[in-house]
């Protein structure tokens, strides 16, 4: 049996899809009546829990040999902290494997508070005895949804200058998620997970151009801009920040890598960000 942590975000939601379309039922941890609905519809079990206290699942524990793990949190300790309490309360009630969502390149000295999260809860699983497979994403093409309004307005907006990006579509994670649960094979490995492609925002901003039939440009604002924009709609300026500082590493070239684990993993090709689009094309047009 699979439980599934973080079941109704942007990975967890196409994980469940994609595991019911496998006719593979699972656990998944909810907080809300309406996500329950939802779980229940794709054939899994919904378990109402908070994974911020583990004590509240504990029992949902009982039976499950894999676990997916993503969270998030208000502040970079307290997410640490949630996560690791997490892998100890599964080893505790007999899991065996844990598949865990952290990030691309995480270290412990990385400048990003959301990068060293990802690292010490890294550390922990692999000294935990517990069987794992960690999934470290660049950023999700989902991303681009967020921007939305301003792109129907013809702007979208970074720091990321020229600067290229492997982005990965979130259900290719989801894809080599499944596997990593489902497969042999995987124990042990730290899969880094990119598209197919790297591609630089002003080159998306013509491809939505060409998408829409109306001019939508990219416009390059200073780091601060970015921060001040984001806290306004109301993120923690930590993780406020912390995005802006991915969006200097865009432009300074880091995040240009990619990488074939979708197509090796999950034996498909990697959505590309045409593809994405195609299938958003609704959310972008006005």
């Amino acid at each position: 049996m699979i439980l599934v942590i973080g079941g109704t975000g942007k990975v967890g939601s196409e994980l469940i899809k994609q595991l019911s379309q496998k006719g593979i039922k699972a656990k998944v941890l909810v907080r809300s009546t309406q996500k329950a609905e939802t779980v229940k519809s794709l054939g899994h079990e919904p378990i109402e829990g908070d994974y911020t206290n583990p004590s509240s699942f504990e029992s949902a524990l009982n039976g499950v040999n894999e676990l997916f793990l993503l969270t998030t949190s208000t502040s970079p300790d307290r997410w640490a902290a949630d996560e690791i309490a997490v892998i100890d309360s599964a080893k505790k009630h007999g899991v065996k494997k844990i598949v865990l969502l952290s990030v691309l390149g995480a270290t412990f000295d990385s400048p990003i508070n959301v990068v060293r999260v990802h690292a010490k809860v890294e550390d922990h699983l692999k000294k935990s005895g517990l069987a794992y497979t960690i999934l470290q994403p660049t950023g999700f093409i989902q991303n681009l949804l967020g921007q939305a309004a301003t792109i129907k307005q013809g702007a979208i907006y970074g720091n990321y200058k020229e600067g290229r990006m492997g982005l990965i579509d979130a259900r290719d994670i989801a894809a080599v998620a499944q596997a990593a649960l489902t497969e042999p094979g995987h124990d042990g490995h730290t899969y880094a997970l990119t598209g197919a492609e790297a591609v630089s925002y002003p080159e998306i901003a013509a491809k939505l151009t060409h998408l829409t039939g109306k001019t939508v440009n990219y416009v390059d604002v200073p780091t601060d801009a970015v921060v001040k924009s984001m806290t306004g709609v109301g993120l923690p300026e930590w993780l406020a920040k912390d995005l802006s500082k991915y969006g200097e590493a865009v432009a300074a070239g880091y995040m240009a890598t990619t990488t074939d684990v979708v197509e090796k993993v999950a034996k498909k090709k990697p959505i590309t960000v045409d593809q994405f689009l195609q299938d958003y094309a609704g959310a972008f047009k006005r």
